[in-house]
């Protein structure tokens, strides 16, 4: 199938010499030529066209100049790329047209090999762009399918969300609504804020997705004079991350509130092989599953029971940090080793004492002057320097801190850091 070319400007020899120099490409239908000999004429080309790929276009044009045509182009086919063939190569043209949303820039006198390599990038990052679009449209189909596999899971485990069955129902959603939709659910499984502080008054939740939804989750319930907590941070983010999360989620209820597990590195083996189970890890070797840390708090003996999957705990006693590892392998995944025991730590809560369990996300923020990771170094001393002050105050810390580090950079993963105060 021919690539459709436009080529965009005034001077008449451009139009032979395209055809000249790309008579190979023409002959064999590898491309197929479009002249305009300004933009007000390109654009409405364009409109008759839709299948034109790609804009080769000059910037001084009478009616109206490349750089007015370029910022107009993307309205009619947002697939369609722009190279800018120009006579004033200088920064401030080139600029210019890059800010406009150009895709490349190629001086004149013309160097047609320079622009036939130009051209063969430009096409096949349109290609890519459409491929992008299918597989965009391809994931909302998959999104449709995943939310009517869950409709059962939602109408057992949640009084809360009926709105969401008309919205599971509702045929052609848009990828966005869907998502949207996908975080009520997420909101509805996770533990309330004010159940745990009821528990917990002196604890704090930072809670920041990378998307709409989140890959970290946490899980919170009392069982008589225990209190069972964890942080966890699900393989992936978005969409992939919160089905992960919501696995993990109901597994957690199964084993702790229905099965009656209140052994910390009991749990996690249970959630292991509960995973790999619900996954079939066995059959197809997925490396889908989870990082955490948990605890297993006794209100009455005032000890704490710690086991991790790769996240550690870290704790604070009279100014003193403390943290202890957890196992270096995740819950579910590939199992090399023929058995996968948790190991169970015991920290003494007789003394004042400050916790914090966390995901990578915060520790994994790239920012700074330099463009660097925050690193978990950093984070462990911002710990250690917010630890004596009140729980929401450190909140804000963590969140102000981010926010600076961060800049206008883009959040490149989700972030979950909890506190708590015995």
């Amino acid at each position: 199938m021919s690539t459709i070319l436009m080529v965009v400007d005034d001077e008449p020899d451009v139009q032979l010499l395209m055809k000249q120099k790309f008579r190979k490409q023409l002959r064999s239908q590898e491309y197929q030529f479009i002249f305009a000999a300004n933009g007000s004429e390109a654009l409405q080309k364009l409109k008759e066209n839709p299948d034109i790929d790609v804009i080769l276009c000059d910037v001084n044009m009478p009616e109206m100049d490349g750089i007015t045509l370029l910022s107009k182009t993307k309205v009619v086919n947002p697939t369609v790329q722009t190279v800018i063939v120009s006579a004033y190569g200088d920064m401030r043209n080139i600029r210019r047209a890059m800010n406009n949303g150009a895709f490349d820039f190629v001086t004149k006198p013309i160097n047609f090999n320079d622009l036939g390599a130009t051209i063969s990038k430009t096409i096949k990052h349109v290609k890519r762009l459409k491929e992008s679009i299918t597989e965009k449209e391809q994931l909302h189909q998959k999104l449709e399918r995943y939310s009517r596999d869950l409709e059962q899971t939602i109408e057992e485990r949640t009084n809360e969300i009926t709105i969401q069955k008309e919205i599971i129902e509702a045929k052609n959603q848009s990828i966005t609504e869907s998502i949207n939709y996908a975080k009520r659910i997420q909101d509805a499984a996770l533990p309330r804020v004010e159940e745990i502080k009821e528990s917990v008054p002196k604890s704090f939740i930072y809670f920041k997705p990378r998307d709409i939804v989140s890959g970290d989750f946490y899980w919170f319930v009392k069982e008589k004079n225990k209190i069972i907590v964890t942080a966890a941070d699900c393989t992936g983010h978005g969409v992939p991350g919160a089905f992960m999360s919501l696995i993990g989620n109901d597994l957690l209820n199964e084993i702790v509130t229905a099965r009656g597990v209140v052994e910390s590195d009991k749990i996690l083996n249970e959630l292991h092989e509960s995973v790999r189970k619900a996954l079939r890890q066995e059959e197809n070797k997925s490396r889908d599953g989870m990082d955490l840390a948990l605890c297993v708090i006794d209100t009455e003996t005032k000890t704490l029971q710690f086991s991790g999957a790769k996240n550690p705990l870290v704790y604070f006693k009279n100014g003193e940090m403390t943290v202890i590892k957890g196992d270096k392998y995740p819950i579910g995944g590939v199992q090399f080793q023929l058995d996968r025991n948790y190991t169970s730590h015991q920290v003494d809560l007789s003394e004042p004492i400050m916790l914090y369990m966390f995901s990578d996300g915060y520790q994994d923020q790239f920012g700074g002057a330099k463009s660097e990771k925050f690193m978990s170094k950093n984070f462990k001393l911002l710990l250690k320097e917010i630890h004596e002050k009140p729980v929401e105050e450190q909140k804000q810390i963590l969140d102000n801190r981010f926010k600076e580090w961060k800049g206008e950079r883009s959040q490149i993963d989700d972030i979950l850091v909890m506190g708590m105060r015995f």
